[in-house]
């Protein structure tokens, strides 16, 4: 069974890292929701692109990532979302 979702762009800094990728959040989910919930405590990232900060150097490229939300300093959206 397909889960209708959003896959919304975001922009994710680290202490020393900058991550550009897409996140897929169920249709008609907000981004401020899905960070709230408690039990979800990694985000996973696809088509993800690693730079390291401080400069602009592209470190890894990879096609899914799992990020631990107790490290993200801040995050937004990149641009809105297309129906997936």
């Amino acid at each position: 069974m397909k889960i209708d979702q959003t896959v919304v762009e975001v922009v994710i800094f680290m202490q020393n890292s900058r991550v550009e990728g897409k996140l897929h959040l169920p249709s008609g989910g907000r981004l401020t929701d899905y960070l709230a919930l408690a039990e979800r405590k990694f985000l996973p990232i696809t088509d993800a692109a690693i730079f390291i900060i401080p400069g602009n150097e592209l470190l890894y490229s990879v096609p899914f990532l799992s990020i631990n939300k107790d490290f993200i300093i801040y995050i937004f959206l990149k641009k809105q979302g297309i129906k997936a």
